[in-house]
């Protein structure tokens, strides 16, 4: 018997399209505070009862609708934002299907109020799960309001896969925090419960929207980010290095306004901070995407969530430079202007040194002047001179950079000390306005201790070498060198591993390391990087293996980087080495002239500065 095909009735062809628009709570709020703002309104009251399960009002002050709109605007496919399929290449507005209201209506007891300006009644339009529609007219505001009532209660199978109240409470507080980021000239406000959870400024400032969300901590902690390449403009803020979450729930995405999700996006803020940042951790970003509107397609998911790019490589490509360049220069100014972000020039300082790839211990005295970032707490530095130069050091070979390591008794040390720290280091006058920067000594033969004349230093010397010692190596930008083995090592993976090394091993040559299949589930080890001590050859051929196993489509790019890391860390400073003052300066001096210099590779902190309001407030002074 063949199968009969029937035309669905209107009602139920709602609550199928309602399956894809709302998916919960939190959609009905997206979707009328969307339509809100595309109305023209500056206000938007959001209140919500049990998560949103059971009450949400939706009010705003925006144009309104007189009856004859009204009534339209609760029937499928009829909206005002758009008129043929060409407008989709350049739409403006956040909503543009006309499928929210009937799919909510089709769910809910709903009620749509609202007025235009000029009308002498507000039009009621009452409409219970798709059916029953009743039109009034009575008084109320300029402006929509919409209540949606026992959400799901014709759909059961529906309301059962809702996750808790305070839950779904979460959701609506994260999708409006989102939507206030991308219109800081909007006062919104979320009521859950009779309890206010989110009240924002709109003043225009974006930097006040974040406040009011997040809290004056973060907003201390923002770069500005001001960019544009092949056509696409990135704006908005990042947070420096010490500021993470544990997930990507501070990571807000826009795209001409509109949030979004994007994983090349996303891709492009993690390698920016590469090296930054730990593993595990995700910075601050607010970013803004500005581009042709006929480069993208948004009409490609039912929430409107989602994006196609013309040229998704360009944009992250754009993303990439603009955070790169915050990251590496953080001194432009914070717009005040409509939420814009600007810059302001800032002061000329003295060039910033480059050191010459010798002994990080050689008496070598060029002076850094970095200006000072509050963002950061970076500080001015100019390093003492001192007049003695030190005895020839004894000095190794390791990764063709010179390293030294000298051999110092305690008590050597003290009478280095003695001799440099209290009488041969000239302290430099203050009316230049450049902080004077000297070394005290070391903590547990680990941390360098050092002084302003406002402020306190503890710097890792480990963390502070491997920086010096990683961006050196950067910077070289040749084939890593290899040396070959005696007696050839094997080891024992699995048949991926295996797999994963013949396809990269062109890339691994590349890097110092020979390895090739010796078996099913054996690798055997010819050659590795010229850092790389034998005893440590299995724990880094593992460690690039783990890289590999993680992203099967990874880069050249990334396994140097890899390399470069691990070589960083063996080649530095070991805690635990005693330094004499002459050798803690130097250490200064390079970190400062790294481009991050407040990190190790691996995202560690390489220092922290305690300034004197700090230490009053230790003290209990304050």
């Amino acid at each position: 018997m063949s199968a009969v095909v029937k035309l669905l009735d209107q009602n139920t062809s709602n609550q199928i399209a309602a399956g894809e628009v709302v998916e919960k709570p939190m959609s009905v709020v997206k979707e009328l505070v969307e339509n809100a703002l595309d109305a023209g309104s500056d206000h938007i009251d959001v209140t919500i009862y049990q998560g949103g399960t059971e009450y949400i009002r939706v009010k705003d002050n925006g144009s309104g609708m007189d009856a004859a709109n009204a009534r339209m605007a609760v029937l499928r496919h009829a909206t005002s934002k758009i008129a043929r399929a060409e407008d989709l290449l350049t739409l403006k507005t956040l909503g543009f299907r006309g499928e929210a209201l009937p799919s909510i209506a089709s769910v809910s007891h709903f009620n749509l109020l609202t007025r235009e300006e000029g009308s002498d009644f507000a039009t009621s339009i009452t409409i219970d799960g798709g059916e029953n529609m009743t039109v009034d007219s009575m008084g109320g505001d300029i402006g929509t309001t919409v209540t949606v009532k026992d959400l799901f209660f014709n759909v059961p199978a529906r309301r059962k896969f809702l996750r808790t109240v305070h839950t779904e409470g979460r959701y609506i507080s994260d999708i409006l925090s989102k939507i206030a980021l991308s219109r800081p000239d909007v006062h919104i406000t979320l009521t859950n419960n009779d309890k206010e959870v989110i009240n924002t400024p709109g003043s225009g400032d974006i930097l006040d929207t974040i406040e009011s969300l997040y809290g004056r901590q973060v907003t201390e902690a923002l770069l500005p980010v001001s960019f544009e390449q092949e056509g696409i403009r990135v704006e908005g803020y990042v947070s420096n290095p010490t500021l993470l979450k544990g997930t990507r729930q501070w990571q807000t995405l826009f795209v001409n306004g509109r949030y979004i999700n994007n994983r090349m996006v996303s891709k492009a803020i993690d390698h920016a901070y590469q090296s930054q940042i730990p593993k595990a951790g995700f910075p601050f970003a607010v970013l803004n995407l500005i581009v042709d509107t006929h480069s993208i397609d948004i009409n490609v998911h039912p929430q409107k969530s989602e994006i196609k790019f013309g040229n998704e490589q360009a944009v992250y490509r754009a993303v990439y430079r603009a955070l790169s360049d915050a990251l590496t220069h953080p001194l432009a100014g914070k717009g005040k202007e409509g939420g814009s972000i600007t810059y302001e020039k800032p002061e000329v300082h003295a060039a910033k040194p480059v050191l010459s790839e010798t002994s990080i211990f050689e008496n070598s005295r060029p002076q850094s002047c970095l200006p000072h970032n509050p963002a950061f707490h970076e500080p001015v530095w100019r390093t003492p001179e001192v007049p003695e130069r030190p005895e020839t050091p004894r000095t190794e070979e390791i990764f063709k950079v010179q390293r030294t390591t000298e051999n110092l008794d305690p008590e050597s040390a003290s009478t280095q000390w003695e001799k440099e720290g209290q009488e041969g280091t000239p302290v430099l006058p203050t009316d230049t306005g450049i902080d004077v920067i000297w070394p005290l000594g070391q903590v547990d033969k680990t941390f360098i201790i050092a002084q302003s004349e406002t402020a306190l230093y503890l710097i890792d010397q480990h963390a502070a070498h491997e920086r010096i010692m990683y961006d050196r190596f950067v910077r070289q930008q040749k084939p890593v060198p290899s040396q070959p083995m005696l007696i050839p090592l094997f080891l024992n993976v699995t048949a991926q591993d295996v797999e994963a090394v013949e396809q990269h091993r062109e890339e691994f040559m590349k890097l110092g390391v020979d390895a090739e299949p010796a078996g099913e589930t054996v690798l055997r080890v010819s050659a590795l990087p010229a850092d790389v001590e034998e005893g440590q050859a299995e724990g880094f051929i593992q460690d690039i293996l783990k890289l590999l196993s993680e992203n099967k489509a990874i880069k050249t790019s990334d396994l140097r980087e890899e390399v470069l890391h691990y070589a960083a860390c063996h080649s530095a400073i070991r805690a635990g080495e005693l330094l004499n003052i002459r050798q803690m300066r130097q250490v200064i001096l390079e970190l400062l002239n790294t481009e991050h210099p407040f990190t190790c590779p691996h995202g560690r902190p390489c220092m922290i500065e305690i300034t004197a309001p700090e230490l009053f407030k230790m003290f209990k002074r304050t």
